[in-house]
């Protein structure tokens, strides 16, 4: 409902409550302050004019009183109308300016000039610029057309047929008053509004501040965060690893398979949460490693089978065969996440029917080959008014969604932007009640070589005798777990258990490589490292430097790039890229 008029409000302290702006309030000031010294001018002449029985003046004082009292009470009642009787006071300035040229007067005088002036600025003080160029332009053009009438300046005093004395000289002395406080309260005005926005400023410098740091507390807190998570699940995942070679039965195969899968999906879910930290900030990093992708498919979907298995459903898997005989060089821990993400959901959100995987061939050429992938499945689906949203982070197509099916609603909002990395984008067909489809492309760079897991004999692929490997690692569960690892490569690593014995080490043997671990006591990775580049001894400070790490932080590549390292490995590991990464190096020293 519309504030009324009140029309026994004459306090312009209550007007001024009613408006925020400073500047809006100087306005209504300065024309409160026009409207009250007209007044009193009014006031002024009616005597004096009555006295020298100077009748026109007389009237067209009255008639100007009752304008004024009319005008201010039409103020003081509401501010909207503060616009309106800012054009009535300077029309009302123009009339005064003509009435003065070429009525009473007939000349140029010194109020001619003054209510001129007054015109100028309240244009420009009371409306904005616009107005008050356009009625500047207006206050100026009836001199100008005087001057071309009488061809000279006459002298600016007061004449015959204008206000006796001593009502003129009052007149000219208020109208210099009120040019005055015109621009003292505006000055005042402009004042304050600069020193609110300066405090506004200082303000937003100290919220600035304090953002940045509890933006990087947070980013401490995820990195901590991540390496406690990431150390101990490294060793689960590890360890399974290691006993895939040793198993005597298919109950054991079962159970590892069940193991695998658990330790993954906990893995995807560290990713998720832990990489949201990253969304916004431009540092997460694709990695390239050489890859068999339909190994790598078959892989992921082993574990996302016994998932479809406990709900009934079937995991049907189309894998174009041409991928067999193409090694891509691509960043599978971020394949895994998105097939993951994007399977998980698909299971997830189906009570019956089937979930289907497929990948197909595009195109390829001699240096590229472009793949599709699709996840498609029977479950409740998606309406179209959600289709957009369901992509934020945090949002699921209903509220009653997280309730009945969990989740933290940041898978997608992953997808989405992982696959910005791989300079894809995930699309979406659906229908409610009918299941959905996501689909996306991807073109990987082949990798045109022969993959060490493409033989048969493990013995041949898995052989890193003679590397000399220095491993820098304070868990002593993560060390037993790589000597483990480093046995079935027919390797024996040197251990060392903080940044100053990887240092002592370095100096006094002959290394092919150093694994560094980052977060250490003493002398951490950082650290050490940029020590091992100072040494004098070339070949010591240039051996290769790959870091392993638990982090997440946003900016561990540019950290890790800065203190000398070549290369690094996130915990917890797939080892078959720990190898990856080993045989290149040893490839090199042949």
């Amino acid at each position: 409902m519309p504030e009324q008029p009140n029309n026994f409000n004459w306090s312009l302290k209550n007007l001024l409550s009613t408006i925020p702006d400073s500047l809006e309030q100087s306005r209504v000031k300065i024309l409160y302050t026009f409207l009250i010294l007209s007044i009193l001018k009014v006031l002024i002449v009616i005597p004096i004019a009555y006295q020298n029985n100077q009748v026109p003046q007389l009237k067209l004082a009255f008639i100007l009183l009752i304008g004024y009292v009319l005008l201010t009470k039409l103020l003081l009642s509401h501010k909207r109308y503060a616009v309106l009787i800012s054009h009535i006071m300077i029309i009302a300035g123009l009339m005064i300016v003509i009435i003065v040229l070429f009525g009473y007067a007939k000349t140029i005088n010194i109020m001619a000039m003054q209510f001129m002036f007054m015109v100028i600025l309240s244009g420009f003080y009371l409306l904005n610029r616009g107005f008050g160029i356009f009625y500047s332009i207006l206050s100026i053009i009836p001199v100008i057309l005087f001057l071309f009438k009488n061809g000279d300046l006459q002298n600016l005093n007061n004449s015959p047929e204008g206000l006796s004395s001593p009502a003129y000289e009052i007149m000219v002395f208020l109208n210099f008053i009120t040019m005055v406080l015109g621009h003292y309260l505006f000055h005042q005005a402009f004042s304050r509004n600069v020193k609110e926005k300066e405090l506004l400023n200082e303000k937003l410098l100290i919220a600035v501040e304090e953002a940045n740091i509890a933006a990087q507390s947070k980013s401490d807190f995820l990195s901590t965060m991540s390496h406690e998570l990431r150390t101990p699940l490294n060793s689960v995942i590890g360890m399974a690893e290691l006993l895939s070679d040793e198993l005597t039965s298919p109950e054991q195969e079962e159970n590892l398979k069940i193991l695998n899968f658990s330790a993954a999906s906990l893995h995807t879910l560290i990713n998720d949460i832990l990489d949201f930290n990253k969304l916004g900030s431009e540092k997460l990093y694709l990695e390239s490693i050489a890859v068999n992708l339909h190994s790598l498919i078959h892989n992921i979907c082993s574990g996302l089978r016994i998932q479809a298995r406990e709900k009934g459903l079937e995991l049907v898997l189309e894998l174009d065969e041409e991928l067999k005989q193409i090694p891509i060089s691509t960043d599978p821990t971020r394949i895994s996440q998105i097939l993951f993400n994007l399977t998980g959901n698909a299971i997830k959100f189906t009570s019956s029917g089937s979930v289907k995987i497929q990948v197909e061939v595009l195109d390829k050429d001699a240096d590229k080959i472009s793949v599709r992938f699709s996840i498609s499945d029977t479950g409740i689906g998606i309406n179209a008014e959600k289709m957009e949203s369901i992509f934020e982070p945090f949002t699921q197509a209903s509220t009653s969604t997280t309730r009945n099916y969990g989740g933290t609603g940041l898978g997608l909002a992953i997808v989405k932007r992982l696959l910005t990395l791989f300079e894809s984008s995930v699309h979406l067909e659906s229908e409610e009640g009918k299941g959905s489809k996501f689909w996306f492309d991807i073109s990987f760079k082949r990798y045109n070589q022969a993959l060490d897991n493409d033989t048969n004999s493990n013995e041949q692929i898995y052989d890193l005798k003679g590397l000399r490997v220095l491993v820098v690692e304070d868990n002593p569960v993560n060390s037993l777990l790589l000597k483990k690892i480093f046995q079935k490569w027919s390797n024996i690593p040197d251990f060392a258990r903080d940044g100053y014995e990887a240092l002592d080490k370095v100096i006094a043997n002959e290394y092919d490589l150093v694994l560094m671990d980052i977060h250490m006591p003493l002398l951490d990775g950082y650290e050490a490292t940029l020590k091992i580049r100072e040494l004098s001894d070339k070949e010591k400070s240039l051996v290769p430097i790959i870091a392993l790490t638990a982090s997440v932080s946003s900016n561990l590549n540019d950290k890790i790039r800065e203190a000398g390292m070549n290369d690094y490995l996130s915990k917890p590991y797939n080892p078959k890229e720990l190898y990856s990464k080993l045989r290149e190096i040893a490839l090199r020293k042949k």
